[in-house]
């Protein structure tokens, strides 16, 4: 059986690690429908994938990461921020509850 994590666990894993904001990222990414990641929009107000005000630089750091790239400085600051912000989608995620 696997563990069950809460939304406080993950907060405090996105807190503390670059690596699991990087991850987070790109899970959110993945859960945008084909058109808003081609797009970097939101286009389904389905409670999937970014919001509003994540989808652009969401779609540019998890394309940055896909690429073989690490996020540093400034947009790191902001991907963390994107990922608390989804932190509730980062929890079902990592739960295999989607």
């Amino acid at each position: 059986m696997s563990k069950i994590w809460s939304r406080e666990e993950i907060e405090a894993i996105i807190r503390t690690s670059d690596r699991s904001v990087e991850r987070g990222i790109v899970a959110i990414w993945k859960r945008q429908t084909a058109s808003e990641q081609r797009t970097s929009d939101v286009k389904e107000l389905n409670g999937r994938g970014f919001s509003g005000w994540t989808a652009k630089s969401g779609t540019y750091f998890a394309n940055w990461i896909m690429s073989g790239r690490s996020l540093s400085g400034k947009h790191l600051v902001k991907a963390r921020k994107i990922c608390l912000h989804h932190a509730g989608q980062i929890t079902k995620i990592s739960n295999n509850e989607i």
